[in-house]
């Protein structure tokens, strides 16, 4: 078992090296060499280490309570179909009068249903001009908010297999080039839902019309799934903003104002209610793929890495896998630094501390950007995170006890809630890399605490409402440059006493 930190040494220790060596620019860490006292010889190092890391296929996600649908199929020729449903809910509005009766001046009658899908500019994957059938299902079975619903949901038997609805639509809907320029614009899919559903809405009761779990429950939920038309296409995602204003289900009604004195109708009267899609209403994504042998599975040395959403491929992480070579011998870093760790001891002569902990992933961005009519921009940002049995990921959230702070509380079991964090993760365009960095107490977490070390998962923010990818190189044995895959570059400084 590791040996705990000195509570004389932990501190200091930590301090020098960061104030020392907190500069991604110094190379040698020796920034501060001049304060140090005279019967100390300090060194600083500045390695870099290959990370071995595989695609991974999750199967699925928890993929409720999403902000964004994704709907459409799509060809990636870089990692495979991917088609994408959705469920949602609707809720009622503030009500404005009732909808089911009439009197001796008015005589109300339904018009239409509409449901409206919302997105802007450029939210979308693949061709945008590939044309899908969209249509719009009943769903009959009852869905509960306090419930998890995964991107692998089975459908059947829960909703009517006949549509209520239908729409031909593309992403880029044949509109003129100056009308998606607009930074403004906001474009809505209007899908004109069954008379039959109308007149059911328009006849709920003011007591369903007033409570949200009444609707719900009567209503239901609506199941939107397409078809992809066009055979010489790669297809399409597109990502709709559900929790836009402009996001909805519209029913268009009318009324007859009736001239008590002829009683004949003297005006009628155009109006509509507005059903939201909000927070309250339960919202869920459905993925299948097909990676058709595209994506290279749990190999180390694959050629390329791909990190999908919609629980398509991540990028697993094991910091535990890192060898490095040592006069001829081959070991595990972590196995390394253990060593280094117990030699902060109260007789030692050599002490570590760790200034910085970078990671690095670099984007093929020849091979992302190579497509001419597929449309799939480089994620700005990835995150790393862990993932628990039933396929939900989360971000670690930091939290460190040192043992100053347990020696002062009388904790003994300082170790047990540790947490390391990761921060960045936001790709730069001048390097083509993503760059993470830990800090120097979660690279210490992971020697004391090797079940911290992972795995952890390369995947987008918001992974089950994304629906673009990215590819990263790989160092494989028959590469060129040692560098293009993901590195760990390691800053430290040691301090030896004569």
């Amino acid at each position: 078992m590791l040996k705990k930190l000195k509570k004389r040494h932990l501190v200091p220790l930590f301090i020098a090296s960061l104030a020392l060596v907190v500069s991604c620019d110094n190379e040698t860490g020796t920034l501060g060499l001049e304060v140090l006292p005279s019967d100390e010889l300090f060194s600083g190092e500045d390695l870099k280490y290959y990370i071995p890391v595989s695609n991974e296929n999750p199967n699925r996600l928890q993929s409720d309570d999403v902000d964004y649908a994704l709907i459409g199929s799509v060809d990636d020729p870089e990692a495979g179909n991917t088609e994408a449903s959705f469920v949602t809910q609707v809720n009622i509005g503030l009500l404005n009068g009732s909808l089911d009766k009439s009197d001796s001046t008015h005589q109300y009658f339904v018009d239409s249903l509409v449901l409206n899908l919302a997105y802007n500019r450029y939210s979308w994957f693949g061709d945008k001009e590939a044309r899908h059938s969209i249509k719009v299902y009943r769903v009959n079975s009852p869905l509960f908010f306090s419930e998890d619903y995964y991107s692998d949901m089975d459908l059947e038997g829960m909703y009517d297999p006949s549509s209520i609805g239908e729409r031909i639509s593309s992403a880029w809907d044949a509109l003129p080039d100056s009308v998606w320029e607009d930074d403004n614009y906001i474009h809505q899919w209007q899908i004109k839902l069954s008379d039959e559903l109308a007149e059911e809405i328009f006849n709920y009761s003011d007591d369903i019309m007033n409570s949200r779990e009444e609707f719900k429950e009567n209503f239901g939920a609506l199941f939107v799934k397409s078809e992809l038309l066009d055979n010489d296409t790669y297809g399409s995602l597109i990502r709709m903003n559900m929790l836009a204003a402009e996001t909805n289900l519209e029913l268009y009604y009318s009324y007859h104002i009736i001239d008590t004195t002829t009683n004949e109708v003297d005006t009628t009267m155009h109006t509509s209610y507005t059903f939201p899609i909000n927070k309250e209403c339960v919202r869920i994504n459905r993925f299948n793929h097909d990676h058709k042998g595209i994506v290279d599975f749990s190999n180390p040395n694959a050629d390329q890495l791909i990190v999908q959403g919609m629980a398509g491929s991540f990028v697993k992480i094991d910091f535990n896998n890192i060898e490095t070579t040592i006069e001829g011998s081959t070991k595990k870093l972590f196995d390394i630094w253990e060593e280094k760790i117990e030699n902060n001891s109260d007789n030692s002569s050599l002490f570590y501390g760790i200034s910085a902990v970078d990671i690095y992933f670099q984007v093929d961005t020849t091979v992302q950007n190579q497509y001419e009519d597929f449309y799939s921009p480089i994620p700005q940002a990835l995150s790393l995170n862990v993932m628990d049995e039933s396929g939900k990921l989360e971000i670690p959230e930091y939290y460190y006890l040192s043992q100053e702070v347990a020696d002062a509380n009388d904790i003994d079991d300082y170790q047990k809630d540790w947490s390391p964090g990761f921060e960045g993760g936001a790709f730069n365009s001048e390097t083509g890399e993503y760059w993470f960095r830990m800090s120097g107490e979660t690279f210490r977490m992971m020697v004391e605490k090797p079940e911290l070390r992972g795995p952890y998962y390369l995947a987008p923010y918001n992974a089950s409402s994304f629906p673009w990818r990215t590819i990263l190189k790989n160092h494989t044995p028959s590469s060129d440059d040692s560098e293009t895959g993901p590195t760990l570059r390691v800053k430290y400084v040691f301090v030896s006493k004569n």
